[in-house]
């Protein structure tokens, strides 16, 4: 049964934790009567609570998340994009002199992944030109801010999901396009995409000296608890004109010039949590504490870090060899409602250091180790056999401890998706099976 709190764990109490198995373990010279002996841990003290997430990269991911969320368990998430863009056919002869008609911005929807929160409320968007270039080779975190300039301010309202196709006019001719947002550009948002120098319409490099892209923000307003949604987009698809995003600049009455957009490179995803309520801040401001229900969130929200006090105890007499370690993470099932589901998959990490915030792969993490929830069970499972032995060889061969703790995270990629989870840590469990040589 699992205990909370920091407390002096009794020598008894460890030993009642080792069970033999039925089963010994036999190497190459042994006979019966030496043996290894099969011991399993399962009632390890473990402190649990729930911290900010830190440095999540925005760029490089395969999709976009978008929109304005009020969670009911952890409040308020708006998130957006910054995007370079880029030409779908350069033109020598670009007329940049004249008045552009309109400008209509289309964005994809995803149709494999649900909207996070609810499909039908309205959500606001403001689009602005970028007053600062985005760089192809830099890395930026889910907390970027560029600077935008205001003169090309777009407003958008309406619902975030769109279930059924549009069309739009491509010169004479009609473009059938998959669900997704369709966005009516300001004038001055249009004449900045028209009225750029006359080079700029030439190659993909002019365009992005003299562009640097655009801000799809949420206009972060006021929504009462369980209302709002994100949402996911493909900005990065290359493939279909129908399904790419782009923003269509329309001239002349039938004439169409098509922007598109530039890459995972230069394709930002940005996110800002909070407010949280009162529960979460608690945990937040109280990291030595251990809480009996903990949170993780994306995109740029929240984990939960675990630790594993008295871990070293298996090692108090020498070294072990770990044959399987697992954990299991149960999910608070009163936190799923309709709309509101866990992420289909979690990752397992660890801290940096002993006082990092920065995530780390565990040596498990290289390969398939679970993470995958379990509907019909109701928790995740990872299997972190490798991670375990590193942290009790290096402790009693070397004395050194790198028992940081684990990082339980939303993936930010792999799926991106917006959600969320509630672990029920009464229930959670860490079992390790290992042997020592009598």
């Amino acid at each position: 049964m699992k205990r909370f709190g920091l407390f002096i764990l009794l020598a008894a109490g460890w030993i009642s934790a080792c069970k033999k198995q039925n089963g010994n373990i036999l190497i190459d010279g042994q006979t019966d009567g030496n043996q290894l002996d099969l011991s399993q841990s399962d009632t390890f003290t473990l402190i649990t609570n729930t911290v900010k997430e830190d440095s999540l990269p925005g760029n490089n991911l395969r999709y976009n998340l978008l929109g304005n969320l009020n969670d009911p368990i952890l409040g308020s998430i708006n998130v957006g994009a910054y995007a370079q863009l880029g030409l779908l056919e350069p033109n020598s002869n670009f007329p940049n002199t004249e008045e552009p008609d309109s400008a209509i911005l289309f964005l994809p929807n995803v149709k494999e992944y649900k909207i996070f929160g609810d499909s039908n409320t309205e959500q606001g968007f403001k689009i602005y030109a970028l007053d600062e270039a985005i760089s192809g080779t830099q890395l930026y975190y889910q907390d970027t801010t560029l600077k935008i300039n205001p003169t090309t301010e777009s407003v958008y309202s309406g619902k975030i999901f769109r279930s059924v196709p549009d069309s739009l006019k491509n010169g004479k001719a009609w473009l059938k396009l998959t669900p997704g947002l369709r966005i009516k550009l300001s004038s001055a948002m249009a004449r900045k995409l028209m009225q750029l120098p006359a080079v700029a319409y030439t190659s993909q490099d002019e365009f992005v000296k003299n562009f640097n892209g655009i801000s799809i923000q949420s206009d972060g307003r006021s929504l009462s608890p369980g209302t709002g949604g994100l949402a996911v987009f493909d900005l990065n698809n290359a493939i279909s004109l129908e399904y790419r995003a782009k923003i269509l600049l329309y001239y002349r009455d039938t004439q169409t010039f098509i922007f598109t957009f530039n890459g995972l490179k230069t394709n930002i995803t940005t996110a800002k949590a909070g407010p949280y309520p009162t529960d979460v801040l608690q945990q937040l401001n109280n990291p030595q504490q251990s809480f009996p229900l903990t949170y993780a969130q994306t995109p740029n929200g929240l984990k939960t870090h675990i630790k594993m006090p008295y871990l070293h105890n298996l090692v108090k007499d020498g070294n072990v060899a770990v044959n399987r370690a697992e954990i299991y993470l149960f999910v608070d099932k009163s936190s799923i409602t309709p709309g509101f589901y866990v992420p289909p998959r979690l990752n397992l990490l660890q801290p940096k250091s002993a006082n990092s915030n920065v995530n780390d792969v565990i040596e498990d993490g290289l390969s398939s180790y679970g993470g995958s929830y379990d509907a019909a069970k109701g928790y995740y499972k990872f299997i972190i056999t490798k991670h375990i032995q590193n942290v009790l060889t290096a402790k009693a061969t070397q004395g050194k401890d790198i028992n940081y703790g684990l990082y339980l995270t939303v993936p930010s990629d792999q799926p991106v998706t917006g959600s969320r989870v509630v672990i029920d840590q009464t229930k959670t469990r860490l079992i390790i099976t290992s042997t020592k040589p009598n």
